[in-house]
């Protein structure tokens, strides 16, 4: 799943967010502001998820996968080990949040 995220890491991730009022937004070229987001950690998965998106990476991926990444959510995954949570968390370790995981 991780490979569909493309293998360049988005830079300058932390401009990109912006905390308002308790929930996290995403700044982006598309739309000035995605979200709001309950978590850092899921408006940095909206970030990939919108960059996956606007890049075309999709067209070039089995149908079935494309489905998995775009309804894809950190908060309610319960997959254990899963790859795209496992780099979402690897971008911020940091992040309190709590995962479903069975």
């Amino acid at each position: 799943m991780i490979g569909i995220m493309g293998s360049r890491p988005l830079v300058e991730i932390d401009k990109r967010m912006l905390a308002r009022e308790g929930e996290w937004l995403v700044k982006t070229r598309e739309i000035p502001e995605l979200g709001p987001y309950r978590s850092r950690l899921e408006a940095i998965e909206a970030l990939y998820r919108h960059v996956t998106i606007c890049t075309g990476v999709l067209r070039r991926e089995n149908p079935e996968r494309v489905r998995q990444f775009v309804q894809h959510s950190i908060t309610e995954c319960k997959e254990p080990d899963c790859e795209l949570c496992n780099a979402l968390l690897a971008l911020a370790p940091d992040a309190n949040v709590v995962q479903l995981k069975a």
